[in-house]
C-alpha cells in the first residue's frame, strides 16, 4: 500500500510543475529527452519517449514542429500530456483529443487545467484506498472496471470528435451525402 501512496504522492507532486515552471529556453532534441526522462512516473522502456516517437508525433500533427531543431516550452507542455495520455489512448485517440482540447486555446492555461484534472485524480484514488488488506483486492477490480468502462465511453467520445472534425474539414461531404437521399 506504501508503493501505492508513494505513486499517488508523486503524481501530485509532479502536477506542481505548471507551464510557466517549464523551462523557458529552447532545447534540443537529447535535452527534451533528458528532460522528459527525469519527470517519468515509470522505468519501463515503453514509458519513455524517444526521439523516434517524437519525430513520428510532429509527423502524425499531435506536436508542432520543432523551430531550428530547438523545442520550446509549448512542445514541452504537448510532450508531458502524450506521455500520459498514451498510457490509455491510441496515438490517433490522444492527437484526437489534443485537437479538440487545444485548438483556438491557450495552451499555458491547459497544460496547467491538465496538471490539476492529473492532481485531482491522483487525491481522488488515494482516498478511496483501502486499510485493510482484505479490502483491497475489491478495489483493485473496482479500477479495473472503471478503466474498462471509462475507456469505452472515451473511445465514443473521441469517434463522435473525429466524424465533427472530419464534416467541418469537408463540409461538402455532408452536403454530397444528404442529396443521395
Amino acid at each position: 500500500m506504501e508503493q501505492i501512496r508513494d505513486l499517488l504522492n508523486r503524481l501530485i507532486t509532479q502536477t506542481d510543475l505548471t507551464y510557466d515552471r517549464l523551462p523557458d529556453i529552447d532545447l534540443y532534441m537529447d535535452q527534451v529527452i533528458e528532460y522528459l526522462s527525469r519527470h517519468a512516473l515509470s522505468s519501463r522502456e515503453n514509458d519513455k519517449i524517444s526521439s523516434a516517437m517524437i519525430n513520428n508525433y510532429i509527423k502524425d500533427g499531435l506536436l508542432p514542429r520543432a523551430t531550428d531543431k530547438k523545442y520550446s516550452r509549448e512542445h514541452l507542455a504537448y510532450l508531458f500530456m502524450i506521455a500520459r495520455l498514451k498510457q490509455t489512448l491510441s496515438v490517433k485517440d490522444t492527437g484526437i483529443l489534443l485537437k479538440a482540447e487545444t485548438e483556438g486555446a491557450d495552451i499555458a492555461s491547459y497544460f496547467d487545467r491538465f496538471q490539476t484534472l492529473v492532481a485531482e485524480t491522483a487525491r481522488s484514488l488515494g482516498d478511496m484506498l483501502p486499510q485493510e488488506a482484505s479490502e483491497r483486492s475489491a478495489v483493485a477490480l473496482r479500477l479495473a472496471i472503471t478503466g474498462y468502462v471509462s475507456r469505452l465511453v472515451c473511445e465514443l467520445i473521441l469517434t463522435e470528435l473525429s466524424e465533427t472534425d472530419k464534416l467541418e474539414e469537408n463540409p461538402d461531404s455532408a452536403d454530397h451525402k444528404n442529396d443521395e437521399k
